[in-house]
Parts: C-alpha cells; sequence; structure tokens
C-alpha cells in the first residue's frame, strides 16, 4: 500500500503496516518498491496526511461496499421468486448504480486531497513512475529485473 519509496528488505514500517489490511484501488494501492510512491521523498507530515486520508478512505469505502453486497443480495432474491417484479429489479438495479457512483465521487474527492499533500515535483515522480510501470520499466521503483 504505502510503499512509500522505502525499496529496503522490510519495505518500510508504513508498507508493513498497509500490508497487513488489505488495499483499494488508487493512489493508496499497492505494496513496497512497486508502489508508484517509490523514489518519492515524503515528509513525516506528508505521510501522517496520507494515513489519515487512507483511514478515512477505508472507512467510507466500507460502508459503501457493504450497502452495494447488501443490494446485490435483494436483487438476487428478487430474481429467485417464482413471479419477478421488473419494476422491483430495476429499482434495485438504479440503488446499486447510485451507490457505485457515490464511492466513484469519494474516491475523486480522496484522489484529489492525495494529490494536493504532494508538491508538483513529487506529483511528476509519480506519474513518470506509473509511465514506466506500464512500460515494463522496473528500474523505476528502485530494483533491478
Amino acid at each position: 500500500m504505502f510503499g512509500f519509496g522505502n525499496c529496503s528488505p522490510t519495505h518500510g514500517l508504513l508498507a508493513k503496516f498497509a500490508a497487513m489490511h488489505g488495499g483499494i484501488p488508487g493512489p493508496f494501492g499497492g505494496h513496497g518498491c512497486s508502489s508508484p510512491l517509490a523514489g518519492v521523498d515524503l515528509s513525516d507530515d506528508q505521510l501522517e496526511k496520507m494515513a489519515e486520508l487512507k483511514g478515512q478512505a477505508f472507512s467510507k469505502f466500507g460502508h459503501g461496499k457493504v450497502d452495494i453486497i447488501d443490494l446485490y443480495k435483494s436483487l438476487f432474491k428478487e430474481l429467485a421468486k417464482p413471479t419477478i417484479d421488473e419494476k422491483k429489479v430495476w429499482n434495485i438495479t438504479d440503488e446499486i448504480r447510485g451507490k457505485k457512483s457515490e464511492l466513484t465521487d469519494v474516491l475523486v474527492e480522496h484522489l484529489i486531497a492525495f494529490a494536493k499533500i504532494l508538491t508538483p515535483e513529487q506529483r511528476s515522480k509519480i506519474k513518470l513512475n506509473k509511465i514506466r510501470k506500464i512500460m515494463g520499466i522496473t528500474e523505476a521503483f528502485g530494483f533491478e529485473q
């Protein structure tokens, strides 16, 4: 999750903590050396802000995912009935779509907040790390193939 550019054998204290807590997509994801944050020099203040932001994201995403799972359960129960009420199925589908949209908004809000924590130079380094990763250039993350 938060490799934070620390490519030591232990991948840093925050990476160990993050590894214990699963992951979510976006800048909150990634592990150790393969993190887009590899090689990005972050201050302690930036690390604290990112950790706080990550905690908030976990909370919001967790609640949203539970709501979506409950809606899918309702949808499948409705589809398993002897007589299917199509209007109810579509209403539940609309609710699922709405919840997914809410989670997308939460993600974008957190991406913006995350980006604001970084300096323009750090954002540029992350952009280059992502491009290098897409291109398969692993040296970008501080280790050899």
